[in-house]
Formats: C-alpha cells, structure tokens, sequence
C-alpha cells in the first residue's frame, strides 16, 4: 500500500514539474519572438538589433510575472 502511494506521489511529482518546465519553454519562445521582431536600424548598423529590457521585463510587461 506504502509503495503504491509513494509511485503515485513521484507520478504527481514528475507530472508538475514536467509542465512547469513546458510553460518556461513556451513563454521564453513567445518571448524570443518578441525580441526578434524589432526593424533593423538603418542609421547605427553598428548597434545591438535587440531592444535593451530582457526576457524577464518582456514577460512581466507582457503577462503580469
């Protein structure tokens, strides 16, 4: 009986972090694509194409994390 429980717990367990670990792919995915959907700059090819906030403020302006 203790055995049973302790698979479905590691079952649970498995299964949580399994689709925590696809929603952070899933959001850094969105995220990548609204960081490269800038135009390039015409006048300073020289600088960085990508904007200066980072995947973090992206996601906390774009999903309230």
């Amino acid at each position: 009986m203790a055995q049973d429980l302790l698979k479905t717990i590691s079952a649970l367990q498995n299964a949580a972090v399994g689709n925590c670990k696809k929603r952070i792919a899933d959001a850094a995915l969105r995220a990548k694509g609204i960081i490269g959907n800038d135009p390039p700059d015409t006048e300073n090819p020289d600088l960085c194409q990508k904007p200066r906030c980072g995947v973090t403020s992206i996601l906390k302006r774009k999903h309230g994390l």
